[in-house]
């Protein structure tokens, strides 16, 4: 029998049973969420942050500057690089700043700007972050001021990390003697664009055509024997033929560097007025020597990427003109301002740069042919300076003629040996190979014999076929557009042979 006692004693217990039992399925419950909540913690979905970059910044040519940035994530930042270039350069370098901190030697003797952007990304790739862009369409400016100190003894410099920076006290000029017709001069040309977008060796160098008759001018005062050649700081050394290796150009680089000149600095600066399409150029020349100074200033008026006078791969800073071609005189301790204008109504301003280059009127002994065949006055570089008339504008496309290649022998498209007579001879059915590169996007390829449209394709890859009736003398042309509607050409004379 249950008393009245007993009873609320069951109720009461069972409250509690039933109570208790609520509360261990709302604590099950709630150990299942936050479960799941951990798993998804653990999986990083935030992107890294950069807090602070140095920024625009100004540093004495000769020296060694410092970027610092702060940067986090929620998990760790894993990668962190600094892009940087001269501003002449086409091609960013890079190099850790992982450690919140990285240096940069601005060359003696160049005032030439750098320019430099940040990176960051996590583990999971959630970036990558930069700052101010990620991609370089924006950077920051190191601005150099052309004031250097002496070099140590040993000409070098050591970085934190221990690294030797080599520190250069001047920029060398170099002209390569090229034309369309050579089957060995684009090997020539790709060895030195990618030794100079390494930045590796302070140098700038043009491109003469010969089939350019202003660029044949200026090989005409060499005495050239043959193509490709290539004459350093005015024919200090000479380098001839396909043979050329990259390590001859890093040593006679290097040679000329180190050679003593005057105590001559030269700046240049450019400006497009959109408006009026007026190109107005300033150079300083200042002469920091004991004694008066007298030498011949050239300015070269360069494309980056060359719209005509190539065939078999684009060529870079090709020769249009002088600019300014006249002796110059300065006394010691003084400075000389020249100012010229251009009207670029047949020019892209944004595809244009600017080398002026002060050579010495003391001539010197130099062949074409070392040792001592095809003679003609050097007159050795004292300074050199450069200016991109637009910087970071938009570039027209690169192209070139892949297939057929220049001075061979084809059968069916296929290049079976190099011919007697230096001509490019094709027999049967032949594909038509570009080769297109652009900073934005192609538009669109034509295809052209005897400047007759012969085909227009839009996506890669860049050919057509030949195959029709064909014989004689033709003139391949492709021409290559971009998504703005700039556009180049590379040419090629051919020996057709179609049945």
């Amino acid at each position: 029998m249950i008393t009245p006692i007993k009873a609320m004693i069951l109720i009461a217990v069972s409250v509690i049973l039933i109570s208790s039992g609520y509360v261990v399925l709302f604590t099950g419950q709630t150990s299942q969420k936050n479960n799941s909540q951990e798993k998804q913690d653990s999986t990083d979905i935030l992107a890294p942050m950069i807090h602070s970059v140095t920024g625009d910044l100004m540093g004495d040519a000769g020296t060694i500057v410092t970027i610092t940035t702060t940067f986090s994530d929620n998990l760790a930042v894993t990668s962190a690089k600094m892009y940087y270039r001269p501003a002449t350069a086409l091609a960013w370098s890079s190099k850790s700043i992982l450690s919140g901190s990285t240096t940069l030697l601005l060359p003696s003797n160049s005032n030439e700007s750098w320019y430099y952007y940040i990176l960051v990304d996590d583990a999971e790739g959630n970036g990558p972050i930069g700052d101010p862009s990620t991609d370089g369409s924006s950077y920051y400016t190191i601005m150099v001021m052309n004031s250097p100190s002496p070099p140590p003894d040993d000409n070098t410099t050591n970085e934190e990390n221990g690294n030797n920076l080599h520190n250069y006290s001047r920029f060398v000029f170099i002209e390569l003697g090229t034309k369309i017709v050579c089957s060995e001069c684009p090997k020539i040309s790709i060895i030195l664009n990618e030794l100079y977008n390494s930045g590796d060796y302070p140098f700038y160098y043009v491109s003469l055509p010969q089939d350019n008759p202003k660029a044949l001018n200026r090989i005409n005062d060499y005495n050239i024997w043959g193509y490709p050649t290539v004459y350093i700081d005015g024919g200090y050394s000479t380098l001839v033929g396909s043979n050329i290796q990259k390590s001859d150009f890093e040593k006679n680089i290097t040679a000329a560097v180190e050679r003593a000149t005057p105590d001559i600095s030269i700046w240049t600066n450019a400006h497009w007025d959109n408006q009026t399409n007026i190109i107005t150029v300033n150079i300083q020349i200042e002469n920091q020597g004991p004694s008066s100074y007298q030498g011949r200033l050239r300015v070269y008026l360069t494309e980056l990427i060359s719209t005509k006078w190539q065939a078999g791969t684009p060529m870079h800073f090709s020769f249009l003109d002088f600019l300014i071609n006249e002796d110059i005189q300065l006394s010691s301790n003084d400075r000389l301002s020249l100012n010229k204008t251009l009207n670029a109504v047949d020019l892209d301003p944004e595809n244009l740069m600017l080398f002026s280059v002060l050579f010495s009127l003391d001539t010197q002994n130099g062949f074409s042919q070392p040792p001592d065949k095809n003679p003609y006055q050097a007159h050795y570089v004292d300074a050199v300076s450069a200016s991109r008339v637009v910087q970071g504008g938009n570039l027209p496309p690169e192209v070139g003629i892949e297939t057929p290649s220049v001075k061979y022998f084809h059968r069916f498209g296929n290049p079976v040996r190099k011919t007697l007579t230096g001509k490019t001879v094709v027999v049967g059915k032949t594909t038509i190979i570009a080769a297109v590169h652009d900073d934005s996007k192609i538009e669109k390829v034509e295809f052209y014999i005897n400047n007759n449209l012969m085909a227009t394709v839009t996506q890669e890859p860049y050919q057509w076929i030949w195959h029709k009736f064909s014989f004689g003398k033709k003139t391949i042309t492709i021409k290559a557009y971009d998504d703005t509607g700039k556009q180049s050409q590379a040419t090629l004379a051919v020996l057709a042979f179609m049945l």
